[in-house]
């Protein structure tokens, strides 16, 4: 077993969570304004996302993704339209919204709620195909064609549960009842901006691929 291509494949991966991006913005927003279980499921469903993508690049899918432009375009203008949607609900959501009672707690979670997180999470990974082309880098300097299977699926289990402890590490963080409190005091405006956000990612992705090849 190659454990060299093992660690550095998890490696390269680990240091994406230096970029910020949709995925943290979500996973943030919905601990702070939900609590941990909330945000423990959406980032379940972006570890979900990863391990999806990193397994189409294993097995080559997300070489062919890469190189169809028609395939690649209709990922970044679909999934730019689901961020450009959730982000508009979001910012309109939090204008109406009075102001949180100062220390009051987060409702209770409900499963169908979960599960509606995880797959939130989930669609908002896998709307950038953009991951696609990022596991064909870390792969194509990690793996050769004398790869093994053993090999292969160590580094796709690896990266899997590297997203898995850093989302729920962020969500951890992020609802502590202090940092909760205090994100109390400037919900709305808090939420208003990572919808922003998020619009301007999907506006991005739209764009994306809309431009001719």
């Amino acid at each position: 077993m190659s454990y060299h291509a093992i660690l550095t494949a998890i490696g390269l991966f680990a240091l994406t969570f230096l970029s910020p991006g949709p995925n943290l913005f979500l996973i943030v927003q919905t601990s702070l304004s939900q609590g941990k279980s909330a945000g423990i499921a959406a980032g379940a469903g972006v570890a979900a996302g990863d391990s999806i993508y990193a397994a189409l690049g294993l097995v080559g899918m997300a070489t062919i993704i890469a190189t169809s432009h028609t395939i690649f375009a209709c990922i970044q203008i679909l999934g730019g339209a689901y961020l450009l949607w959730y982000g508009f609900n979001l910012f309109k959501q939090a204008r109406g919204r009075t102001k949180a009672v100062i220390g009051s707690s987060p409702a209770a979670t409900s499963r169908a709620s979960v599960s509606a997180h995880v797959r939130r999470g989930l669609i908002t990974d896998l709307a950038n195909a953009q991951t696609a082309l990022f596991f064909i880098s870390i792969f194509s300097v990690t793996i050769t064609p004398a790869t093994q299977w053993p090999d292969k699926l160590a580094i796709w289990l690896g990266i899997t549960l590297t997203s898995l402890l850093w989302r729920v590490t962020v969500s951890l963080a992020f609802s502590r009842p202090t940092i909760r409190r205090g994100y109390m005091h400037v919900q709305a405006s808090l939420e208003q901006l990572v919808g922003l956000v998020l619009m301007g990612f999907g506006i991005k992705l739209i764009f994306g691929g809309l431009r001719p090849n």
